[in-house]
């Protein structure tokens, strides 16, 4: 009777933890190919973010499950999405048009353009000295973490 109870235990475990670990999606150890002339690397400025967690991550969440994105990065500070995509599969418009529609269109997109270096020359009243503008350049890195699965590490552990 102990034994039937040990075995019973064991089993009910070992379906919480599959269940709980198992999403039934695709596994997303997957690799997919993607040729270099179909990689498209696409830089939107994004307005109508109010938050960190909540606007820029649903954004970020939403466009990495279109099937033919491969990277979603989306930085709230700046105002920036990062997204890498194989244009054989989506298009930059569906990409555009799937941001929008988040939030019931709380969100608009337009092209990210970064500060060029311009060497204006500006002449001097005083002296005929030309002095260039700078325009800093500001590298935006955006954080990436994952969570670990706690089952898995805990199944280590035993």
């Amino acid at each position: 009777m102990k034994r039937i109870k040990k075995i019973i235990t064991v089993l009910l475990v070992a379906t919480v933890v599959y269940s709980c670990s198992y999403s039934g999606e695709q596994d997303q150890n997957t690799s997919v190919e993607v040729t270099k002339e179909n990689l498209t690397v696409a830089d939107y400025a994004i307005e109508g973010m109010v938050c960190a967690m909540g606007c820029a991550g649903t954004i970020e969440k939403d466009v990495a499950a279109l099937t033919g994105v491969l990277a979603s990065k989306v930085d709230y500070e700046a105002g920036k999405g990062h997204f890498e995509f194989d244009k054989a599969v989506i298009t930059e418009k569906e990409i555009i048009a799937k941001i929008e529609s988040i939030a019931d269109g709380q969100y608009s997109v337009d092209k990210w353009e970064e500060e060029k270096a311009i060497g204006n020359q500006i002449e001097s009243d005083t002296n005929d000295e030309v002095e260039e503008e700078k325009i800093t350049l500001n590298n935006v890195s955006l954080p990436s973490f994952k969570v670990p699965n706690l089952f898995t590490l805990l199944l280590d552990q035993i």
